[in-house]
């Protein structure tokens, strides 16, 4: 929990034709103590994905809305939401822009590539003009801003706490397709992100355990729950671009990057044993072919994507 949340619950009580419930899991012992008016209010010094579990629990709704506290929405966002999901949907994803470059894109959907890195549609300085505005399908977005059915949540356990964060909503929404339920980008459903802005600063909110170990170690483990067989060969690609960019970071003085990095590697390969068993239960309830899957949740980056976001994230790396 931020210094952002009261700017979150001043948004989400303008919110229109839904009656709801907040629940706000904070860090923050005094918060908790004090309570915070018409909020429900938990302590838990967990990270995210445990926060978000916890609200689950005492949630009585039909349907959970997660939103990090460093949002702010639109008065329908929660009615947008809503009105996306039915029998056949399982989880919904809101539209997000930057919340200090406001025509520019936050987020906007992503979906998988042979490489077994995400995809993001809307890269951070793309502005937004009208090229993500209809209803479709996506591997997964920004919990920052979405839906879930909570019957569906239950269903496939909820948010993988071993995550703690990054990647954890991408996790949760691939384990929601091989129930056979879809997910969707809503454009409609819209909002406002301070990720990456002057109002959160990446010093103090994304440090290097966060970007490069969790998001090595978090990546490559969610490949190996939810990968069908016929594309367990992506794992060895991803892993020896992580370990490539581990080296190459060291080699240009970021050692803590780097070692991060390495140390994600290695987490997964002492941690195989836990990872493997989710995998078994987790392939073998799944509900839909992968070939089928497949066509939906992936696609082939542009030209030069990744050559582009490796170079920038081997010299752009965090110092912390």
């Amino acid at each position: 929990m931020g210094d952002l949340l009261f700017g979150f619950l001043d948004s989400i009580f303008q919110s229109t034709n839904v009656t709801f419930e907040v629940i706000v899991v904070t860090s923050s012992s005094e918060l908790a103590t004090q309570g915070i008016k018409d909020c429900r209010v938990f302590h838990s010094n967990e990270l995210p994905a445990a926060k978000r579990n916890i609200g689950s629990r005492v949630a009585r709704g039909k349907y959970l809305a997660f939103f990090d506290d460093d949002v702010e929405v639109s008065p329908d966002c929660l009615w947008e939401l809503r009105q996306a999901m039915d029998i056949g949907v399982g989880m919904v994803y809101g539209k997000l822009w930057n919340m200090e470059h406001r025509t520019r894109f936050d987020e906007a959907g992503g979906f998988l590539t042979t490489t077994g890195f995400i995809w993001s549609r809307a890269q951070q300085n793309d502005i937004d003009t009208g090229q993500f505005d209809k209803v479709e399908s996506i591997l997964a977005g920004k919990s920052a801003s979405c839906m879930v059915r909570s019957d569906i949540f239950k269903q496939v356990g909820g948010f993988d706490e071993d995550f703690g964060i990054l990647g954890e909503e991408t996790d949760l929404s691939w384990r929601i397709w091989l129930q056979g339920k879809s997910v969707l980008f809503v454009p409609s459903a819209t909002g406002y992100h301070a990720f990456n802005t002057k109002f959160k600063p990446t010093e103090k909110h994304y440090t290097s355990h966060r970007v490069q170990y969790m998001g090595c170690r978090n990546y490559t483990t969610m490949l190996i729950k939810n990968l069908g067989r016929q594309h367990l060969w992506i794992v060895p690609i991803h892993m020896t671009i992580w370990f490539t960019a581990g080296l190459a970071m060291i080699i240009t003085g970021k050692i803590r990057q780097g070692a991060n990095i390495l140390k994600g590697l290695w987490h997964v390969i002492i941690g195989s044993g836990k990872t493997l068993e989710k995998r078994t239960l987790i392939q073998r309830e799944r509900k839909v072919d992968e070939s089928a899957l497949w066509a939906i949740i992936s696609r082939r980056s542009p030209r030069g994507y990744y050559t582009q976001r490796f170079t920038r994230y081997i010299t752009h790396a965090l110092h912390g």
